[in-house]
């Protein structure tokens, strides 16, 4: 084959086409409004305004790379800042203090941009279950590795390593994300000011969406002010994983057998078998709102192994619990089944940690990096809703089309680092990309597609 020469050029030409898409979306004027009149600094013919700097901090997070020194790649290229809409794109250095000058009330700001964004796609946020629609809300914390570092939060967490362990909860079939709140490495899953944090999160899912809201959380969250908190909720059910702590098992297998008129049980598998049941049991903790519900449904899954899949007998037989508080009034089997689905949140953990690169934070100061996992969020949901409108389209090549959802990376590979050619021309900037490439089609397509 002939020798290929390199050769510069004069011509813009970009990897990162798809920031368009995302400086579409950040075109808001009441999000311009509330960075503008929170984070005001003097002009001068230098200046360069925090609403720019958030945009591209937005916009680094966006192509998976969280880190302010990223940003030295882009100061050049005309196209980044074109696509994403800012007059000046900072240094590492301006980007890094300016947004250690933000307070920290600027996490309003991004909760309501958040807030409006997921409301406007109301379709993404629900799904029928049992014959109602759902807003399903599943909510966990995932440690983040920052070891070896000296950053402000970072203790040693319950995965082994040194880092932090942020609360994170998403909406819908999907996996939008609702809210975060960065905790130190430390801290329990129901730390002191939990259920404020569930109380925010349910009242931003009553502004997103009319249907009903279905929390779920882990036994880390089994606590009487939270289920106490989820009962009182207007329009709100829950499933909470029971903390069993030190209960006797055999005390659980003995009411499962008993309700079920001491029959053998459902069959797991040929060395193990399963009983359902359901009780009423007292709320723990004191509350001092004489109005507040004493009691809550219980249900549960008792499984006793007897032996190994290969039949070997086990001695003693080993017995585990599954059990939930619930408001629900689905059968044990169907509550059962339903929160095993929950380990689908694990995987938008990676997209966050993995796909994205958002886990060792930037900044040596707490809120600055709870900015940027704010800012993380909304840069999330933004491929996510790209991804569900590629898919819409009906045009993503090969097996992805039949997907259910587009993983964050496969979004950043093919949608966000696709090749352009910016050209300005007429008071019109435009924005070229090959038409041969196989992801040509469902871009263009997701183009024309109406808001919403």
């Amino acid at each position: 084959m002939p020798k290929i020469q390199f050769e510069l050029t004069s011509t813009p030409i970009t990897s990162h086409a798809g920031l368009a898409f995302i400086g579409q979306a950040l075109d808001d004027p009441v999000l311009a409004n509330d960075i503008n009149g929170l984070c005001s600094l003097p002009r001068n013919k230098n200046y360069i305004s925090t609403l720019d700097t958030i945009k591209a901090m937005i916009g680094l997070l966006s192509v998976g790379k969280p880190q302010f020194d990223a940003i030295a790649e882009y100061r050049a290229d005309p196209v980044f800042a074109t696509a994403l809409g800012i007059k000046k794109t900072p240094s590492p250095e301006t980007l890094r203090q300016r947004l250690e000058q933000c307070p920290e009330s600027l996490d309003k700001v991004f909760r309501a941009f958040n807030t409006r964004l997921l409301a406007a796609h109301p379709h993404l946020l629900t799904e029928d279950l049992h014959g109602q629609t759902w807003a399903v809300i599943h909510c966990d914390v995932s440690p983040m590795d920052n070891s070896n570092s000296h950053k402000e939060g970072v203790d040693w967490t319950y995965k082994q390593f040194e880092g932090y362990a942020p609360m994170l909860g998403y909406i819908g079939p999907y996996g939008l994300m609702i809210n975060n709140e960065l905790r130190n490495g430390s801290a329990h899953s129901n730390t002191p000011g939990t259920d404020a944090w569930f109380k925010q999160t349910m009242d931003m899912a009553e502004r997103m969406t009319s249907h009903k809201r279905l929390v779920v959380t882990d036994s880390g969250n089994d606590s009487g002010v939270n289920v106490r908190l989820f009962m009182r909720q207007k329009d709100t059910d829950f499933v909470v994983k029971c903390n069993l702590r030190n209960q006797d098992p055999q005390e659980w297998l003995d009411l499962a057998v008993k309700q079920n008129g001491g029959a053998d049980g459902e069959y797991v598998d040929i060395g193990a078998r399963a009983w359902y049941g359901q009780k009423q049991v007292q709320i723990p903790g004191h509350s001092d709102t004489p109005d507040d519900p004493k009691t809550c449904r219980i249900v549960f899954r008792v499984t006793k192994r007897f032996a190994r899949t290969d039949g070997q007998y086990m001695f003693p037989a080993m017995i585990t619990v599954d059990a939930y508080w619930t408001s629900l009034d689905w059968t044990p089997e169907q509550i059962h089944e339903f929160y095993k689905q929950r380990g689908t949140s694990e995987q938008y953990h990676s997209e966050l940690k993995t796909d994205m690169d958002v886990e060792r934070l930037p900044s040596g100061k707490f809120r600055v990096n709870q900015h940027v996992l704010d800012m993380s969020m909304i840069a999330f949901n933004l491929l996510r809703l790209a991804g569900q409108g590629m898919l819409k389209t009906g045009l993503v090549p090969g097996r992805k089309a039949r997907s259910k959802r587009l993983r964050l990376r496969t979004v950043i590979q093919n949608l966000m680092y696709m090749a352009g050619r910016l050209v300005q021309h007429a008071r019109k900037t435009i924005i070229r990309i090959f038409e041969g490439h196989g992801w040509a089609e469902p871009v263009m397509a997701l183009n024309r597609l109406p808001d919403g």
